[in-house]
């Protein structure tokens, strides 16, 4: 193998190497968290289309595993994807409401 190969073969490995650095931080969070997946509520129980109290008592198991600021940004998300149904939209604001009320001081 001459000298320009190798060269080039390095200079290509730093090209690659380059892009991959660039598509890792591409959908990374400057926070640092972890991602803040909506659909990870339903895990915890939460649907916006069931009752008061089975809604409070998914949000509740959810504070406990996320801690309150990231189960408001889920709530969020899912407030943002409802938007255009009316029903949900309202109920996952009046959520924010009962998590504000609730956790904010803790």
């Amino acid at each position: 193998m001459s000298k320009a190969e190798k060269n080039a073969e390095t200079e290509g490995e730093k090209r690659q190497d380059e892009r991959s650095k660039r598509k890792e931080g591409r959908h990374h969070d400057s926070s640092g968290a972890t991602i803040k997946h909506a659909g990870s509520m339903v895990q915890k129980g939460y649907s916006p289309e069931e009752g008061q109290d089975r809604r409070r008592t998914a949000l509740n198991k959810a504070v406990h595993h996320y801690g309150y600021a990231e189960t408001v940004e889920k709530i969020n998300e899912l407030t943002l994807m409802n938007k255009n149904h009316k029903e949900n939209h309202r109920r996952l604001l009046d959520d924010l409401e009962y998590l504000k009320s609730q956790f904010k001081d803790r």
